[in-house]
């Protein structure tokens, strides 16, 4: 057995996250596999921190060196803990600490679901250098901050539990200002125990009561009112009554709380009465209603270009090398339909399947349709689930359970054992890219893992991102491309809108009449419309009519949306006071930091009480709506209406059901939807992703249009679209309304070469950040010294173009300030190499020029979804 381990410290900061080797006691040598979670004595004063074993081997004594002695691993307190990732999920966790410079510790969070690591526990203790930054923090900070901090002084390790049983809710206010102050520090401890499987006991009587019981109808009776104990006569007499009962369903029928029946059921089972037997309990996601997906329960006949596709791409994925191709069909051609056929083959040779979707609001769809072609063998996985189905959903999957997960960017972990193929439906969104470390690109996870498997990596779109289709013309990827409507339906006929006019007719709603003509027609026959707006509550922002100037968050520098929630209040108080009815029917929002307040009663720069209301959102669009169609039905779907666990699925739901003529909402109704009855779809401003300073402004602009459109005439009946904008001639819009992405492509591909932009360089993201400004601007001249130092130096063979520093899109969030650096590069080992030692140099840039606040930060995003 191996006497050494090479563990990750599970919190290790970037400058420390590195592999360190422990001595393994000879007791725990059974025990410690890679992936198994162990506490290790860590630093000079040996503090007790989590680390996950990634390998084992016996230590040749010479490699160390005379002297050193290996410092061993701290023995488990209770049982020993089984391994929470294996070999891939380790090589997985690495591969993405070098990819994406995070730390290991951040893989693993983001690999395996909270409560797959149910030993761990997140505690808090007293910073390494409090003392230095104690002596007029607690001060500044208050006296309960103060009491919370001689807490956590007086106990080695304070988890948030023991620190809210003290303090109340207001600890978890005071605990991020002690961390952010330096006097503490949050770290990842193991606790005893723990197990978040959830089980059942089912009961069944002995044999010999059981053969009494069939003899004799009233022995169990007579038998029973011979028992002292009156509740485990109950409970005796329902199970020898229903064989296979469980103790949960005792407990409903018998009216005793849970914990008194399984007392109950040790005792019965101690004499002899009962056998019980422990099976555990999947907690699932929400069942879909199975009559509305009952349709696709049967196989699909493929047209013959989906047949033709659908060939090319069995053939891929059955090769024994890996593979990558691009699916690449207009909307409403079926891509769906030949992915499910693919995934048929696989799943037929016991290999297994994850299907990603952009959206949680397209997973009831997809699961929807996948269960009634698959049954149980699906697995749901996103961020709406509780930790518990997410879980379960989870061992599902790693056990064998199920074998095709679904889900959101996160479902590209699934633990599937023998993956066949790994599908990314819309594969040009951008929540394939996470914001938060590890800030990883769902393709590239998904590249290493079919890499891993020798398994296809299928990416499907309408509208490719520019990158994955110049990967596709140049043979990277295979291209399979579909060109036709499935069943023989046309493309939706689109008008285009000039709003301009719109305003010189004297026409200031956010409905054109145009718009308003078509929705109307499609309501007189009894079809339905999605509204598209992507800008949620009811005014964009307010503005004060003497100065100008917008009212902004006081922790951000955006400025504050108008939110309306007493709609009666703002119709009947037309001819009240306009300011004061504003005051009362609403607040003011920030859509960054989450801040609200109520309207002003005056400007905060110039004291004028005068102010405008700009702007329309989905609340305001809803309105309008509603006074034109006052007897139509509308569902509003927007982060406001969606808050709530399963909210998605139940409006999508009344939608498909018919239960509403009309759906307006965000993005999310955008893309993937497929509603038979919807013949009109209006985008109310096609203008609002196009002028940004992100240079795929253009991209974004095209795909939004021309997947929202492909929305309408997807049944049997014609669809038609509206988009309203100013820019009527816009090559843009006029491409997306031919849905012509062939020609977008070409100009796109133009432009992106000519100004040196991916596909033909990567870009990298430096940003600064901190709460004081002056520290900040010091901080970012002594980066861009250090840039030029390095790419003159050790890594002059590393060809970037540098701009910054400047500041970022949203400058000041949280109240805190920040400046970007943007490099153009090749994004190989040695620039990787480059952007890490900057990572490593100024990650305790602040402490290195005095300060102990922890107030400057540092991260870098890899090819960012967002400029």
């Amino acid at each position: 057995m191996a006497d050494t381990a090479r563990v990750f410290i599970i919190d290790a900061a970037y400058q420390a996250d590195r592999p360190y080797d422990y001595f393994i006691p000879p007791d725990m040598r059974d025990a410690i596999v890679p992936g198994v979670i162990a506490e290790v004595p860590f630093g000079r004063g040996n503090r007790r921190m989590a680390a996950i074993v990634f390998d084992t081997f016996d230590a040749d004594p010479d490699s160390y060196g005379t002297g050193i002695k290996m410092k061993p691993l701290l023995p488990f307190e209770g049982a020993a803990p089984s391994p929470v990732l294996q070999r891939e999920g380790l090589d997985l966790c690495l591969f993405l600490k070098n990819y994406t410079l995070c730390t290991f510790g951040d893989a693993v969070r983001a690999s395996v679901p909270a409560a797959a690591m149910a030993r761990m526990e997140e505690v808090y203790r007293v910073a390494e250098n409090a003392d230095d930054a104690v002596a007029g923090a607690t001060e500044r900070l208050g006296e309960k901050a103060a009491f919370v901090f001689a807490a956590i002084s007086a106990k080695q390790d304070a988890s948030k539990e023991y620190l809210r049983s003290k303090f109340g809710d207001e600890c978890t206010e005071i605990l991020p200002a002690l961390i952010k102050a330096g006097l503490i520090e949050k770290r990842a401890a193991l606790k005893e125990g723990g197990s978040n499987t959830r089980y059942e006991t089912v009961v069944t009587p002995s044999a010999e009561l059981a053969e009494k019981a069939a003899e004799d109808g009233s022995y169990i009776e007579e038998f029973a009112a011979l028992m002292k104990s009156r509740r485990q006569a109950d409970v005796l007499k329902e199970a020898v009554s229903s064989p296979g009962v469980t103790d949960g369903e005792l407990s409903s029928r018998l009216g005793l709380d849970l914990s008194v029946v399984r007392t109950c059921l040790s005792a019965l089972t101690k004499k002899g009465f009962v056998e019980t037997e422990k099976r555990t309990v999947w907690r699932t996601p929400a069942p879909q209603d199975e009559e509305e997906f009952s349709a696709y329960g049967g196989e699909d006949v493929l047209s013959d270009e989906q047949s033709g596709a659908y060939e090319k791409l069995k053939k891929l994925c059955f090769d024994p090398e890996p593979r990558a191709a691009l699916l690449h069909g207009v909307t409403g051609s079926g891509k769906t339909n030949v992915i499910m056929k693919l995934i048929e083959d696989v799943l037929a040779v016991g290999k297994g399947v994850i299907m990603l979707v952009p959206e949680i609001a397209l997973t009831a769809q997809t699961v929807g349709r996948f269960r009634a072609r698959f049954g149980d063998r699906v697995a749901l996985i996103h961020s709406g689930l509780s930790a518990g189905e997410r879980y379960d959903e989870y061992r599902r999957l790693r056990d064998g359970e199920a074998s095709v997960a679904i889900g959101t960017r996160s479902a590209i972990f699934a633990p599937i054992p023998d993956i066949g193929l790994i599908v990314i439906d819309e594969e040009h969104e951008h929540t394939y890219k996470s914001d938060t470390s590890p800030k990883y690109l769902a393709h590239d996870v998904a590249r290493f893992r079919c890499g891993r498997h020798g398994a296809m990596m299928l990416l499907a779109s309408a509208t490719p991102s520019v990158t994955s289709y110049y990967k596709a013309k140049k043979g990277v990827y295979t291209l399979v491309e579909m060109n036709q409507r499935y069943g023989g339906a046309g493309l939706p006929k689109v008008e285009i809108c000039d709003m301009r006019a719109e305003l010189s007719a004297g026409n200031t709603s956010p409905l054109s009449r145009l718009l308003i003509r078509r929705v109307g027609e499609g309501l007189a026959h009894g079809k339905q419309s999605i509204l598209f707006l992507n800008r949620r509550g009811y005014n964009n922002y307010i503005s004060c009519r003497s100065c100008g100037k917008p009212v902004l968050c006081p922790n951000c520098s955006v400025s504050l949306t108008y939110h309306v929630t007493d709609r009666s209040l703002m119709r009947a108080g037309k001819d009240s006071n306009y300011l004061e009815v504003r005051r009362g029917a609403g607040y003011l929002s920030c859509h960054t930091c989450g801040y609200r307040t109520a309207v002003p009663d005056k400007c905060p720069e110039c004291s004028s009480d005068h102010f405008l209301f700009l702007g329309c959102g989905t609340q305001l669009a809803e309105d309008h709506l509603m006074r034109v169609f006052p007897d139509v039905k509308v569902l509003r779907m927007d982060h406001d209406t969606t808050g709530t666990k399963n909210a998605h699925d139940a409006l999508l739901s009344r939608f498909r059901k018919g239960e509403a003529n009309v759906i307006l909402g965000t993005q999310m109704v955008t893309k993937g939807h497929d509603f038979p009855g919807v013949t009109t779809v209006g985008v109310l401003n096609a203008d609002s992703s196009m002028f940004s300073e992100d240079y795929r402004a253009a991209e974004r602009t095209f795909s939004m249009l021309t997947q929202v459109t492909g929305r309408s005439g997807r049944g049997e009946d014609p669809g038609i679209s509206v988009i309203q904008t100013c820019n009527p001639d816009n090559d843009v819009i006029t491409l997306a309304a031919k849905q012509d992405y062939k020609s977008f492509y070409e100009r796109e591909i133009r432009m992106r070469k000519a100004l040196t932009f991916p596909p033909f360089c990567d870009v990298a993201v430096l940003t600064l950040s901190s709460p004081d400004e002056a520290f900040l601007n010091a901080s970012a001249k002594r980066l861009s010294e250090r840039i030029k130092e390095h790419l003159g130096g050790d890594f002059s063979d590393v060809k970037t173009v540098v701009f910054g520093p400047f500041e970022a899109p949203v400058y000041k969030v949280q109240n805190v300030c920040r400046l970007r650096f943007v490099i153009k590069c090749r994004l190989d080992k040695r620039t990787r190499e480059m952007i890490s030692l900057l990572l490593t140099e100024f990650m305790r840039g602040g402490s290195r020029q005095g300060r102990t606040d922890g107030s400057l930060r540092i991260s870098a995003d890899l090819n960012p979804s967002s400029m």
